[in-house]
């Protein structure tokens, strides 16, 4: 079974509701010519882009992404079938099981991160191990103490982050609810945070730019008093929320405001702050993580030059999430392909690939990105690009 291209979901969309190309183009501010490239798979919409063609479409971005409940083997239409029955069936565990212990559970979560932003095989390891996860965390708070409300919250955030990527923005909506209500049962005020962080990830994956950025909103104010002077924990809690409403205010239209606020109150959290930290920290923030957002926001707003000038000074090598790495290099490769530099895409493409090869197996857009390429290639680097095509079963 062939795979739904973003641009065949477009053109279905156009044509379900009668609307001619031009008519789509103009509304979402670019040529005819332009959309025509995208529904036959010439070229690959930028992620602003493709969110304008939503909002006149009258759809979410993640429809036109293919993202619809799914249980399937296929290259990017991961199996998840067992995390879903979890989700939804995980309420007692049989009466002759031995209840989860906190701390034993917690370190599991840990490893489970761990492998989520380090490893090569982060998928495939995240499936497999999800399911058990999220029944453990949820027969542990049945204990309604503060340290299993914790752990059960931990086990949410980091099960929103892996659904958001397996494209699954439904189930990444009810992970987030559920570490929302099991940060605020435990009463810990750096969990919350990160709760009202990772509820607002969630807002954005689904096109709800201005609630993501109340809702950082309203957690910076709650953090900010538990703050103090120096607890790096706290700090980077804070960081983080603040990069989530730059890119809440970036994609509601607010470029400046959100350019203010990552140079100045997100810059100068992370001078306190290094890259390299082994506290607890869901989004890795740092230097580092501030210029990748920098390179983000240029990229929501179309300024290809602007994400390559910021990019230079990007040295990836600090960072140790995977996860940021990949999406940055995404950008970046975007950013390439814009400008009409489709080698230095392809190198992009393949640090990916060096990096996480799974990536190709489930983000979509980087599939089509490879196809786009495959079309235009030129003799010298055209080989390449069948090769990696190959390696990922990429139709070209």
């Amino acid at each position: 079974m062939s795979e739904i291209t973003t641009g065949h979901m477009i053109r279905l969309q156009r044509e379900r509701r009668g609307m001619s190309t031009t008519a789509l183009a103009t509304q979402s501010g670019c040529t005819p010519r332009h959309i025509e490239l995208i529904e036959h798979g010439k070229r690959t919409p930028s992620l602003p882009l493709l969110r304008e063609i939503a909002k006149v479409l009258g759809v979410r971005t993640a429809v036109l992404l293919g993202e619809t409940p799914r249980d399937s083997h296929q290259p990017s239409r991961p199996q998840i079938g067992d995390i879903e029955r979890a989700l939804f069936t995980c309420r007692a565990a049989p009466p002759d099981l031995e209840p989860p212990d906190a701390g034993q559970l917690s370190e599991r979560v840990a490893a489970a991160r761990n492998a989520w932003f380090t490893s090569t095989r982060r998928y495939s390891i995240l499936m497999a191990a999800l399911p058990s996860l999220v029944t453990d965390a949820e027969n542990l708070v049945l204990d309604r103490a503060p340290a299993s409300y914790r752990v059960a919250a931990d086990a949410y955030l980091l099960a929103r982050g892996v659904l958001k990527h397996l494209r699954r923005v439904d189930l990444s909506h009810l992970a987030a609810d559920r570490a929302m209500r099991f940060a605020e049962e435990s009463g810990d005020p750096l969990m919350i945070a990160w709760a009202y962080w990772n509820l607002g990830q969630s807002m954005l994956s689904d096109d709800m730019h201005q609630i993501a950025h109340d809702v950082a909103l309203r957690a910076i104010e709650q953090l900010e008093p538990h703050v103090g002077d120096g607890d790096e924990r706290h700090l980077k809690a804070l960081g983080a929320l603040h990069l989530l409403a730059a890119v809440g205010e970036s994609r509601s239209g607010s470029d400046d405001l959100a350019r203010e606020r990552v140079r100045g109150p997100a810059a100068r959290l992370a001078e306190r702050v290094s890259d390299g930290s082994t506290c607890y920290d869901q989004a890795f923030f740092g230097p580092t993580n501030v210029a990748i957002h920098m390179a983000g926001i240029e990229s929501d707003n179309g300024r290809p030059d602007e994400v390559l000038r910021v990019a230079d000074d990007v040295d990836l090598r600090r960072i140790p999430s995977i996860e940021r790495r990949t999406t940055h290099l995404a950008d970046v490769a975007r950013a390439c392909e814009d400008v009409g530099d489709d080698a230095a895409s392809l190198l992009h493409l393949l640090r990916i690939e060096r990096e996480s090869p799974e990536e190709f197996d489930h983000k979509l857009l980087l599939r089509e990105m490879v196809q786009s390429l495959a079309r235009r290639a030129r003799p010298s680097w055209a080989p390449e690009v069948r090769q990696l095509a190959e390696r990922h079963d990429i139709p070209i």
